[in-house]
């Protein structure tokens, strides 16, 4: 397979992902609450699988502008109005773990799961329209910069409810 051939199929595999991610989060595909087994679950793949996008990112790259699609407003506050459905809704972080290490702040898990959708969507729907290395630049830099750090908090928050207030929820029949 030649690069560019692996690079389409690295993208389709993490759209098959992302989709599911989306459609879980805005409830496009099921209208049931979120819950914090399934968040966890849905976000841990989300990002298990974003670590197999190729480097770099940019290569061909286009030089058309990527406008929001005008349904992302809408959408972004379907997430954030299902999110309340997930008994945990803020946690303590840490944001750079160095040290003297930074004072804690409030995470939010709502923030978290937004900026999640809004850069896998807009990805989304760049590999919708066939835009394959615009798609992979949307993911893999929005993961690096963005995405990828709301979603290890959002993970590591979410383990810690649920490793406290709900232990079947780490379970595999949750």
């Amino acid at each position: 397979m030649d690069r560019k051939e692996h690079r389409k199929a690295i993208a389709r595999r993490f759209s098959q992902e992302a989709r599911r991610f989306v459609e879980w989060a805005d409830g496009s595909a099921c209208g049931d609450c979120l819950t914090a087994p399934l968040g966890l679950r849905r976000i841990a793949s989300l990002y298990t699988e974003a670590l197999e996008l190729p480097q770099p990112w940019s290569e061909s790259v286009s030089v058309q502008p990527t406008e929001e699609p005008l349904f992302l407003e809408a959408r972004l506050n379907q997430v954030r109005l299902r999110a309340a459905a997930i008994p945990l809704q803020h946690y303590s972080e840490i944001y750079t773990p160095g040290v003297p290490p930074d004072p804690p702040v409030v995470g939010d898990l709502a923030d978290d799961l937004g900026a999640i959708y809004r850069d896998v969507a807009l990805g989304l729907d760049l590999h919708g329209r066939g835009r394959v290395d615009d798609a992979l630049w949307q993911w893999g830099f929005g993961f690096q910069a963005r995405w990828g750090q709301h979603a290890s908090s959002a993970i590591r928050a979410l383990h810690c409810y649920l490793a406290q207030e709900d232990p079947s929820g780490l379970s595999a029949d949750a």
